[in-house]
């Protein structure tokens, strides 16, 4: 398209499709704003779809008299499902909430198109990369199975001045066919050796013996399970499986009934057609030797290849597990942490290879802060999953740092450099910081800001540092930017931004302030510790003993936990407070 005079443009709304996985490279224009966060798995890092459709129509308002191509992407539809109002109030279930959202996110950009003048004379191809299992066939969400709920999709093409409007069409076509589209709409040469064929020539009579192709290998790489192949054709879809499917989609679209038995030709022929895709998976599992190494290094011998012997468990069979993990999830979003923890050490008891499980079973422990079961379970999910080291890598630093254990948390941070960058050397910087080691800190901090995802985040701990270094002004300024970069760049909150506005107020004898800025960090971000140890010190200051009392009683609230007890007994130490550090010891005693 460029060599056509295109200019493209994207916007995203999920941090698995930030810039440096390597697709902003097709683009002139890449927006992928959002704010990585700590402790957030990858693949919950989103924004709101009506934040990327903004950017969307201004990149498209200031080019409309130019020819060009836009990705806009929304990920509303994804567990756990949170509908904005009015949506949530308005349906039974939350997914449907969040599939109107998503509608209406779509139907404001299509009218946006239109009062700029452009609607009628665009080429728009709306699509989905997956659907929902809803648990129809035992599948909460998506990724495992390859029934129809989850791989067949909404596909809608409009052409400009409204060519063919109203048509529907029968023939068996895959998402492969959008790219030779896009190319017979706009005249370009479509690459060679591309897969697909152009949606305008599809026929049903023409294409009837055409099949489409579908992969999941998630159950292999993160559950231990057996990979899923299959082929979709007009009348009928065959699963590759240790027990395999077949299934009439004519009569049953459902796919309740597996025909495999009855309709052996059929299978014969599918089945030979999908062994020519090939059957070896390329595992992100291969670690270059630098990873293999740093892995070695940390004593995970023996877990940089992700081999199983014998028989790989069917999916249909481990759907059990599943189940058990969403129920436990349900526990988690419920604040039942406790109770989730004993619904995970079962799961993964019973499949210790569900790298998944054990993630969320160190998430659990560590929102309870037994810091070092959190720790051991992390080190389980690296064990059995070794090619997503990085992201467990990350977490297990976190978990590291807050249990005071600098260096662990530092090589365990390196791990992560590649997966993201930024959030690795912001953890480094918080290694520094925490061993007083300042130069060093203010140089990895500065690394993080060098990635877009974690840049606000970075300057805040730099402004931290300023601040431990007695520089509240220059702290105060640098906060004061990242503030306003927030606001103009919607990220939402970002976390210990008003902790350092505050620390900075109180350095200056700005109490009143403080306070409130101490506040604002609690409101957002109630579990966090220090904000409370410092509010905690200002009210004493300001001889408000009752409401400096209260300050450590509201923290221990948010964080029902020995560690929080004991980080309360601390803080009453530093300001010579015997008879408070001893009551709160006691209290952390009995929370044993």
């Amino acid at each position: 398209l460029k060599a056509r005079g295109y200019e493209s443009g994207a916007a995203v709304s999920a941090y698995v499709l930030r810039a440096n996985t390597g697709i902003a490279k097709s683009f002139d224009f890449y927006d992928d704003g959002i704010q990585s966060r700590a402790n957030v798995p990858v693949g919950a890092l989103q924004r709101p779809g009506s934040e990327t459709s903004s950017i969307a129509k201004d990149w498209i308002a200031a080019r409309k008299e130019k020819p060009f191509f836009f990705l806009l992407h929304l990920f509303e539809p994804h567990s756990p499902y949170t509908p904005p109002e009015p949506f949530r109030s308005a349906v039974k279930l939350p997914y449907d909430g969040e599939i109107a959202a998503a509608d209406a996110i779509v139907g404001d950009f299509l009218e946006a198109l239109r009062r700029d003048g452009i609607y009628d004379r665009a080429a728009i191809i709306l699509m989905s990369d997956h659907g929902e299992g809803l648990s129809q066939h035992g599948e909460p969400e998506h990724g495992v199975f390859l029934y129809r709920e989850a791989i067949h999709v909404p596909l809608m093409v409009k052409l400009p001045r409204a060519t063919r409007g109203g048509e529907t069409n029968d023939a068996v076509v895959g998402l492969t066919d959008i790219l030779p589209t896009v190319a017979e709409i706009t005249g370009a040469a479509a690459p060679a050796g591309v897969h697909g064929a152009s949606l305008l020539r599809a026929t049903a009579k023409a294409d009837a013996s055409r099949r489409i192709y579908s992969e999941s290998l998630y159950g292999r790489i993160h559950l231990g399970w057996a990979e899923l192949r299959s082929l979709t054709g007009a009348d009928y879809h065959f699963i590759q499986a240790p027990r395999p499917e077949l299934y009439n989609v004519r009569n049953d679209p459902a796919e309740t009934h597996n025909v495999l038995a009855d309709e052996r030709r059929t299978y014969a022929s599918m089945r030979d057609e999908l062994a020519k895709y090939g059957s070896a998976i390329e595992m992100p599992a291969s670690i270059d030797p630098e990873e293999a190494k740093k892995l070695a290094a940390l004593g995970y011998v023996g877990s940089t290849a992700q081999t199983q012997s014998g028989p790989l468990i069917d999916p249909k069979d481990g759907m059990p597990q599943i189940a058990a993990m969403t129920k436990a999830m349900r526990l988690v979003n419920e604040g039942k942490e406790a109770e989730a923890v004993d619904a995970l050490r079962k799961i993964v008891a019973e499949n210790p290879r569900l790298s998944d499980a054990w993630d969320q079973l160190g998430m659990s422990l560590e929102a309870l802060g037994r810091y070092d079961e959190a720790i051991d379970a992390y080190k389980k999910a690296i064990e059995v999953a070794p090619t997503l080291a990085g992201e467990f890598g990350l977490r297990l630093s976190s978990v590291m740092l807050r249990a005071g254990r600098l260096d662990e948390a530092a090589a365990h941070a390196r791990l992560g450099e590649k997966v993201n960058y930024g959030t690795a050397h912001l953890l480094l910087a918080r290694v520094a910081l925490q061993k007083k080691e300042y130069a060093q800190a203010e140089q990895e901090a500065r690394l993080a800001e060098q990635d877009n995802h974690n840049d606000l985040a970075a300057k805040v701990l730099r402004a931290r540092l300023y601040n431990e270094q007695e520089r509240p002004r220059e702290a105060l300024a640098l906060a004061q930017e990242v503030a306003q970069a927030a606001n103009e760049r919607k990220t939402g909150p970002i976390e210990s931004l008003f902790f350092v506005i505050g620390d900075a107020l109180a350095r200056m004898q700005r109490n009143a302030e403080a306070i409130q800025a101490f506040e604002k960090e609690i409101e957002l971000f109630p579990h966090e510790r220090q904000p409370y140890a410092n509010l905690y010190l200002v009210y004493l200051i300001e001889n408000r003993q009752s409401d400096a009392q209260a300050a450590l009683d509201r923290m221990v609230r948010a964080n029902p936990n020995r560690p929080a007890m004991l980080f309360a007994a601390h803080t009453a130490e530093t300001v010579g407070d015997a008879r408070g550090a001893a009551m709160w010891r006691k209290r952390a005693e009995s929370a044993r």
